[in-house]
């Protein structure tokens, strides 16, 4: 395996252990698509991507799609400041 797939992969595990602490239940794709993790907990649904830096915006578009085949939330799980923080990624809304 190479480095960055481990990386992204142990940053993948880290945040999904975080959302089960909270409560979530949660599933790692495990394959090359815009979703990396699906947790679900009280009836919301989040498709979540994991990237190192703000996703472009086909990629928005992309998990958008992804997600609404779920009825999820799109979400992205991005670093910053060392601390990964998981936000709504809604084109539209991100750019007005």
């Amino acid at each position: 395996m190479n480095k960055r797939y481990e990386k992204g992969r142990a940053v993948e595990y880290h945040i999904r252990r975080k959302l089960k602490e909270e409560g979530y239940l949660v599933i790692r794709s495990g394959s090359h698509t815009p979703i990396d993790l699906i947790a679900a907990r009280n009836g919301e649904i989040l498709a979540i991507q994991v990237k190192t830096k703000y996703p472009s915006k086909k990629e928005v578009e992309k998990l958008e799609t992804w997600a609404n085949q779920f009825g999820a939330k799109p979400m992205t799980a991005t670093k910053r400041k060392n601390r990964w923080v998981l936000e709504p990624q809604i084109w539209e809304l991100r750019h007005l």
